[in-house]
Order: C-alpha cells, then sequence, then structure tokens
C-alpha cells in the first residue's frame, strides 16, 4: 500500500538554519523524498503530527501577542500547502493505478515533476487581471438579480480598493493578506455613498463582499487557476440584525387605507399586503398565476431552490388575487422598494424603531420611522411573524415558504411585543 509522509533533511540546513521539508512517498518498500520547497528550522518540526510549529516554546504574554498569532497564521498556510501537495501525489498515484500501471516511486515522482512544469507554465496565468474575470463571471452566472447585486457591489469594492492602493489587482493576489487590507480599506477608508464624509460601511456588508470574493476564487479554481490560499481563512463576519416587520394591525391598516388616487401606490400597496399574507420570494411572487392555486392554497415550486411551497390563500389575500383577475400588478422589485416606503408613510405606519449600524465592532444607535425601513423583503419577514403568532410551529412554516427553520428563526421570525407582553402577564401577571 502507497504512503505518504513529510519528513526533513537535518543534515542539510541553509545559512539561515533552515531545512527543506520533503514528501516521502513509499510504495512496496521503495522510496523516493519529493521536495516541498517549504523550508523550517528542525525545532519548529513537529514529527510525531508531521506539520510545522514554530510557535512552540514562546511563552504566551501580551507583548508577543502579535508575534505568535503572525507565526500561527504563516505555519497555517505552510501545513495547508504540505497537505494540498500530499493530496496531489496521491491523485497521481490513484491516476497510475487506473492505468492498470504499478504506481513506483519513480514513475510517480515523474509525473510530478511533468504536472509541476506544467504548472510552472500555468503560473503565468495567475498575472492576469483579476477584476476582468470577476467581471465574466457575474455577466455568465444564472443567478438571482439580487445575488448578482451583491456580486456586482463586490466587484465594486474591489475596484474602490484598487484606486486606493493605486494597484491592480491580479489573480496571484488573492490572499490573506489581500482579505485582511480588504477588510480593513472596507471598515475604514470606503466613501460612504449616503453620508458625506463618513468613511468605511457595515461589518455585515463587509461580510457580504468577503463571502463572494470566495464564491469568485472557487469560480477561478473550478476553471483551473491554482490558488494556494486556505479560503477557509477568509472569515465572513456576521451581526445579526433586529427583525422588522408589520404587525397583522398594521398591515390591515394598511391595507384599508385610501390609495384611490394614486393607481401607483395602490398597486404598491397590494403587492406588499398581499404577500404579507402569502410569504413568497419576488422571483416567485412575480410569475404567480391562477393555475398556482389548488383547493384554496398556493401550491408551486420556488425558481431559487426547487423547493415546493404551499400555503393557504387568506381571505385577504384572496381578495388581492381576485381584485386583479388573478394577475398581480408588475412592479420592478427596486420600485417596489421605493413607493412602499411612501404607501407606509402615507398610512402612518410611523412607530418609532431602533436601528443599530456595527462597523469594526463599534455600535450606531438611531431612532427612525418604521416606513423608512420598509422593503419589499418586510412582507415575508411580517408572514412569518404572524404565522407565530398565530401558533403556526417553525417547521410548518419551514414547510410552507421552503426555508430551513435555522434561517427561518434567526433571519425572519420577529417578536411582537404586544403578544409578548401578554404571554408575560399569563406568566406573571
Amino acid at each position: 500500500m502507497a504512503t505518504i509522509n513529510p519528513v526533513i533533511r537535518k543534515s542539510k540546513i541553509n545559512a539561515k538554519g533552515e531545512c527543506l521539508i520533503f514528501l516521502r512517498y513509499l510504495h512496496k518498500k521503495q522510496s523516493t523524498d519529493i521536495s516541498t520547497g517549504i523550508k523550517t528550522k528542525p525545532d519548529y518540526w513537529n514529527d510525531k503530527r508531521k506539520e510545522i510549529n514554530s510557535t512552540k516554546g514562546i511563552n504566551k504574554s501580551k507583548a508577543n501577542e502579535e508575534l505568535i498569532r503572525t507565526l500561527a497564521k504563516s505555519d497555517k498556510e505552510k501545513n495547508h500547502k504540505i497537505k494540498i501537495l500530499s493530496e496531489k501525489i496521491m491523485s497521481i498515484v490513484r491516476d497510475i493505478e487506473r492505468e492498470e500501471e504499478i504506481p513506483y516511486p519513480q514513475i510517480v515522482k515523474g509525473r510530478y515533476s511533468e504536472n509541476k512544469n506544467g504548472k510552472e507554465k500555468r503560473a503565468s496565468l495567475l498575472d492576469e487581471p483579476l477584476t476582468p474575470m470577476i467581471e465574466d463571471f457575474i455577466r455568465l452566472s444564472n443567478k438571482s438579480t439580487g445575488t448578482k447585486q451583491n456580486y456586482n457591489t463586490a466587484l465594486y469594492h474591489l475596484k474602490e480598493f484598487q484606486s486606493y492602493q493605486n494597484k491592480k489587482l491580479k489573480i496571484r493576489d488573492i490572499s490573506f493578506k489581500l482579505y485582511e487590507e480588504l477588510s480593513y480599506f472596507l471598515l475604514n477608508e470606503l466613501s460612504h455613498n449616503q453620508i458625506k464624509d463618513k468613511k468605511g460601511i457595515s461589518d455585515n456588508s463587509v461580510g457580504t463582499t468577503i463571502k463572494n470574493i470566495k464564491v469568485f476564487a472557487q469560480y477561478l479554481i473550478q476553471k483551473g487557476y491554482e490558488i494556494n490560499t486556505d479560503l477557509s481563512q477568509f472569515k465572513v463576519v456576521e451581526r445579526v440584525k433586529p427583525i422588522i416587520f408589520l404587525t397583522e394591525e398594521e398591515v390591515i391598516q394598511l391595507y384599508n387605507h385610501d390609495f384611490s388616487k394614486s393607481q401607483r401606490l395602490e398597486k404598491a400597496r397590494d403587492l406588499f399586503v398581499f404577500n404579507c399574507y402569502i410569504g413568497l420570494r419576488f422571483s416567485d411572487l412575480s410569475r404567480l398565476r391562477k393555475s398556482h392555486i389548488i383547493n384554496s392554497a398556493i401550491d408551486l415550486r420556488a425558481l431559487k431552490n426547487q423547493k415546493d411551497v404551499f400555503v393557504y390563500l387568506a381571505p385577504i389575500a384572496r381578495e388581492i388575487f381576485e381584485k386583479y383577475n388573478y394577475q398581480l400588478p408588475t412592479i420592478s422589485e427596486q420600485k417596489l422598494n421605493k413607493y412602499i416606503k411612501e404607501v407606509c408613510q402615507k398610512a402612518e405606519i410611523n412607530s418609532e424603531i431602533e436601528i443599530i449600524n456595527i462597523s469594526s465592532g463599534n455600535k450606531e444607535y438611531a431612532y427612525v420611522p418604521k416606513y423608512s425601513q420598509i422593503t419589499s423583503h418586510i412582507a415575508i419577514k411580517t408572514f412569518i411573524t404572524m404565522c407565530g403568532d398565530k401558533g403556526i410551529s417553525p417547521k410548518s412554516v419551514s414547510e410552507i415558504t421552503g426555508k430551513s427553520v435555522n434561517i427561518i428563526m434567526k433571519h425572519y421570525y420577529g417578536i411582537d411585543k404586544i403578544s409578548l407582553r401578554s404571554e408575560m402577564e399569563r406568566a406573571f401577571g
């Protein structure tokens, strides 16, 4: 059976006191050593765990905390590379076995050298500019409009970062260093689109961009570019935001408001209220037809995740659907997000809510009228919250909406404080 073990040659140490790490390939008592190109000091090599540990023997203290963090990060990257090279050699072994040949050490080493030479030729491709490749990825992507908008935002952030550094990014620049520098730039230096003289965006916005850069990197790996960076180090920070929703009383207040003088606002109101009782993604809402109604319920397959969605057609939702002869108004999501704020303002959905913005861990608080925060997506959160208030279990809501229970509880299910107060009064009153 073939085995691969990382080893060091203590007999060959350079002027810096370092020696090379090799991968020793053994098959039927024959072996060969294949250089990884990675060097370490012999004292840093953990022969039992077969990995580098340059923090060994360093006493932890405030003074050397940063040094230990830097060394540990470097060790992790080197150990990851050793693991990747081991996997590549085993892949060569499997290829030889599939060819019904015996993977003798010299044959495996020869194949590895051929692949390495090819890799060196491919390395020049890593000098290609990064952003045009991302533009191609977005253009060819079959993702939803909302996902593509997030991709384009990440691309915009990369271009702004390039201007800030006065340097065009190349594919080879995808590294932990890029992650650190880009994160700092987005949190502290990126000009704010909405507030003059303010710099930096929220932790969640940074997290979304980092998440999408990981998507771009995976795409490049699939295209054959050898990005030797452990993408798991690209940490995606996510701060859980307060869940904004309308109470059922507010939904009814909105539905009963007279918008007969403005067809534009009336249609926006109807579409929003309809979805407060149905809870569909906008992509599914826009394609809803009478044929989707079976036994007083909407039964369709969601476009995004191809999961079945089954939801009872509540009386108000049925009234609205029949009002438009089962053909809901056609409004773009962007326009609906704009109109629905105006609709809610006119219907006096103006109770104050607290907004917390977190950037670099710093919190900023503000009180704003609820109507200013309403978007088409709030209809789904309202639907899920009303389901909870009516005693429908999260598991059932998951079956209705096609969203996981975890996602529902984390991002969609708000707590109606009036209902909460009633429960507390029953318990303690």
